[in-house]
Formats: C-alpha cells, structure tokens, sequence
C-alpha cells in the first residue's frame, strides 16, 4: 500500500461535536468526513464526489497531532432579524496536524499528493476561516505496526485496552474528564441530495480520540511514521 503524509499547520481549528448543541465542542483532531473533505477540497471535488473518491478507491486514512491551546469564540448567528443568539464556540489555537491517506491504487495516491501540494479550493479547518497551511507532503510505502499512541484517532474502543495496561504493570492517562467519553459514534458517511446539497448521516463507527502518551505491552496498530510521529490508520 502507498501512503501520501500531508503535514498541516494553522492558527486555528474547530471540529463541531454533533453532541453539542448550545455549545460547539471541538473534536481535538479532524474526524473522518474532515479528513475526507480535506481530500475533497485538495482535489478539487464537491463534497458527494469527494465520498465516491474515497470509496472507488478504498482509501485509508490517520491522523495525529494538537493544538498549543483552547479558547472559546463568541459565534453571533441570527435567527430573525429581530432575534439574535451568542454562542461559544470551542477552538483550538497554533495547530500541527499529520495526515496519512494510503491504498493499493498507487495512481489515486499519487494524484493526492499532489492535489496537496497545489489543492484547488483552500484547506480549512472544520471552519471557513480556519485556513491550513501545507507544509509538505510526502510519499512511502512503508506500514509499521506501532504499539505507541498519542495525540491521535483510532477505531473503536481504547479506554479497555488502555485500563488493561494496569494488569501489566503499565502505566496510562486520560486526556479528558470524567465527564466526557473518550470514544464516539462518529459520521463516517452522509447521503447527499445533490453534489453541494442537503446531506444526512448514513452511516456512523466507534472511534477512539488518544491524548496523552500510551505504551501497549501486548497490542500493536498498523500505521505510518511521519517524522517522530506515528499514525495509525483506519479504513475511511
């Protein structure tokens, strides 16, 4: 399988929880329609047709990466113009990402990689003005398994293979309070009633969102290593 890494930097980045009505949550990382419309944009694709690429293709995808910090936007929308709302809206702020797209079609790698390197409409960030900037791309055919994670995505449930880690004498984290869940149902496909238009989920998996530094003593994940990062991947 051939790989194309896309680093990513921008100022700021929003990825809207569904879960979340009054308050825009952010994802701390581009979920899986994210990162297929990122593929879609650099391709120049309108977002149905970007989904079909992903499909025809059989393309796999990771992410890794953070931001420096966590701020709250007040979001003005107007419902009437008599009638207006505030609301917060989480972002994270100086953010470094690392994309992966992998598949056994070398050509659709290939044409990735340089939809990337030269995108035909701009690369946001969950938001219109959250611009990212490529900062390089890169190809290689080399799938490792890793047994370190962090700061990252993967499919399913990790909390039970991360608390599994005390029978070994390992040692974990949780990057987030007791009050949120660490693994989501998240959209990885929508039906569209046209190429730009109205679209509904059709279909959902269990991903798991990794932040702090995990070591698995008898569990290993395929993925890529980007620089001193490594990227599990995951079937888009």
């Amino acid at each position: 399988m051939l790989c194309c890494t896309v680093e990513l930097k921008s100022i700021t980045a929003s990825f809207r929880n569904p879960e979340f009505q009054n308050f825009h949550k952010s994802f701390p990382l581009p979920p899986p329609t994210a990162l297929i419309g990122l593929a879609g944009a650099a391709l120049g694709l309108s977002p149905r047709m970007a989904q079909t690429f992903v499909d025809t293709h059989q393309i796999r995808a990771g992410v890794s990466g953070k931001g420096e910090g966590l701020a709250r936007d007040l979001w003005k929308y107007r419902q009437t113009d008599q009638d207006k709302s505030i609301v917060l809206r989480e972002l994270y702020v100086n953010t470094h990402y690392r994309l992966v797209f992998g598949s056994n079609d070398h050509a659709a790698v290939e044409q990735l990689k340089q939809a990337f390197d030269s995108p035909v409409y701009a690369l946001t960030l969950g938001q219109s003005d959250s611009l990212a900037k490529v900062v390089k791309t890169t190809l290689t055919d080399a799938i490792v398994d890793g047994q370190t994670l962090e700061n990252t995505l993967v499919v399913g449930d990790i909390v039970p293979a991360i608390l599994e880690q005390v029978l070994y004498g390992g040692t974990f984290a949780l990057s987030l309070s007791s009050a949120d869940p660490i693994a989501y149902q998240l959209p990885t496909r929508f039906t569209y009633k046209s190429d730009y238009g109205m679209r509904s989920v059709s279909q959902r998996n269990l991903f798991s969102f990794v932040g702090p530094r995990v070591t698995f003593q008898n569990k290993s994940f395929p993925g890529v290593q980007v620089d001193d990062v490594f990227v599990p991947l995951f079937d888009l």
